[in-house]
């Protein structure tokens, strides 16, 4: 049932002096809650994309980690357009792996990625993405790769977690869309059980979302100490340019002294010749 059927529904009901099945405001809710996380996705990916512009760089961002995300949304939404699923229960995947396409190439690009590596990895994607729309598998592969998807979202999490305990730092990682994530996937564990999407996906949203929940806490605790090391390190150099640069001034300074206490010395000798001669 689409959400204004449902709605309407319940409207009619609480006029009439009657009060809707818990099933049905259940179902309103998963759908209303649905529609506004399709709506965040659109801008969820947005404030990661603009600080890798704003830095020009790629720095504490897991090539690896954005492939296999783009990999598990791809399969996703594959899985709901197989099964007919309402479109508020995976809308917000095609979205976010248009957005995912979009950061990958400012990853490439800023981390100068072989450009053997990019094109292996697009014929790739373009080629597995051809087969899962083609409607030629089945309903027990579908599942199966639905399944496979929460797995590989795993797996796509754990090199950016490594990563940032490693380097002690998260790079240009925003705890924005971290925070966005971790809050739409605790509502898609409401609407997955809501909507009898099955328990695979279920079990994959809570395992995705504790995922961006390890991923956030390291936003907040971590953040771009490596960044901030830098600075302070270029800050420190300065000082050190201008001591460099003052050091000249002052041998020029001993040399004019040095030039007057000679022209000094030097005065007393014509008086006194002319006291000799006098003399």
């Amino acid at each position: 049932m689409d959400v204004l059927d449902i709605g309407k529904g319940v409207v009619v009901d609480l006029l009439s002096g009657k009060m809707p099945e818990m099933e049905v405001i259940a179902l309103l809710m998963s759908r209303l809650l649905g529609s506004a996380i399709v709506f965040m996705s659109c801008i969820i990916k947005l404030p990661q994309i603009m600080a890798v512009l704003k830095a020009k760089s790629a720095e504490g961002l897991s090539i690896t980690g954005f492939e296999t995300e783009l990999v598990a949304y791809t399969l996703t939404f594959a899985y709901g357009l197989h099964f007919n699923l309402p479109f508020t229960g995976y809308g917000e995947s095609i979205l976010m792996s248009a957005q995912d396409v979009v950061l990958l190439a400012l990853v490439y690009k800023y981390a100068k990625t072989p450009t053997s590596h990019v094109a292996l990895a697009t014929s790739a994607y373009a080629g597995g993405l051809a087969v899962l729309l083609s409607g030629q598998l089945g309903d027990g592969i579908m599942s199966v790769l639905s399944g496979a998807s929460f797995v590989t979202i795993m797996f796509a999490r754990i090199p950016q977690i490594y990563q940032n305990f490693a380097t002690g730092s998260t790079g240009q990682l925003s705890i924005f869309s971290y925070l966005i994530t971790v809050f739409g996937g605790s509502v898609r564990i409401f609407t997955s059980i809501t909507d009898n999407a099955g328990q695979t996906m279920v079990i994959g949203y809570m395992i995705a979302t504790s995922m961006n929940f390890v991923i956030a806490l390291q936003i907040l605790f971590l953040g771009n100490k490596g960044g901030q090391g830098k600075a302070a390190s270029a800050v420190k150099k300065k000082p050190a340019a201008k001591k460099a640069k003052a050091a000249p001034k002052k041998k020029v300074k001993k040399v004019e002294s040095s030039d007057s206490e000679s022209s000094e010395s030097e005065e007393p000798a014509p008086v006194r010749r002319s006291l000799r001669k006098r003399a």
